[in-house]
């Protein structure tokens, strides 16, 4: 039994290694970890959507992202990624902050969040699996209701994707 699942997965590993990638699924894992849906539109270029959940909060990101060879003395394979986005969820909150004062609700609430992301990583593709790893950044401000703006320049995460 063993023997034949190891033979199959080498010849699926052969078959997947001809194939011709246009999008890609996975994760990131880290201060907002995310669900993420990449879309290839050329070698070069992206769109990205991801979902993530975190500390009473829920936002949906759209990311327009280019990549460039780096480090090609080495391998090939490794990429830089950037771009640019935005977001917009909401918070679920039992208090906000104004002029240096905490007020209370006496129950939580939903405040909507709208916010500009920028985006940057290294992803490794692997040569012969349709696989994608690597490191991102994703530093966004955001405006909401409950905290009028505010910034975060370390959403830091490991990327693990699948290429379909």
């Amino acid at each position: 039994m063993r023997l034949t699942a190891i033979i199959l997965m080498i010849l699926l590993t052969a078959q997947l290694k001809a194939q011709h990638y246009t999008r890609d699924a996975g994760t990131r894992i880290g201060a907002y970890p995310a669900l993420c849906y990449r879309q290839y539109s050329n070698e070069n270029t992206y769109s990205e959507v991801m979902a993530s959940m975190k500390r009473n909060a829920f936002r949906v990101t759209y990311l327009k992202e280019f990549t460039r060879t780096t480090f090609s003395e080495w391998s090939p394979n490794l990429l830089f990624v950037y771009g640019f986005g935005a977001h917009s969820g909401f918070n679920r909150i039992d208090h906000y902050k104004f002029m240096g004062r905490t007020y209370y609700y006496d129950h939580y609430r939903y405040s909507p969040v709208l916010g500009i992301d920028g985006y940057l990583g290294l992803e490794y593709h692997f040569p012969h699996l349709p696989v994608i790893g690597g490191i991102d950044t994703k530093p966004f401000f955001e405006y909401s209701v409950n905290q009028f703006f505010s910034i975060h320049m370390w959403d830091i995460s490991a990327i693990f994707k699948i290429k379909f």
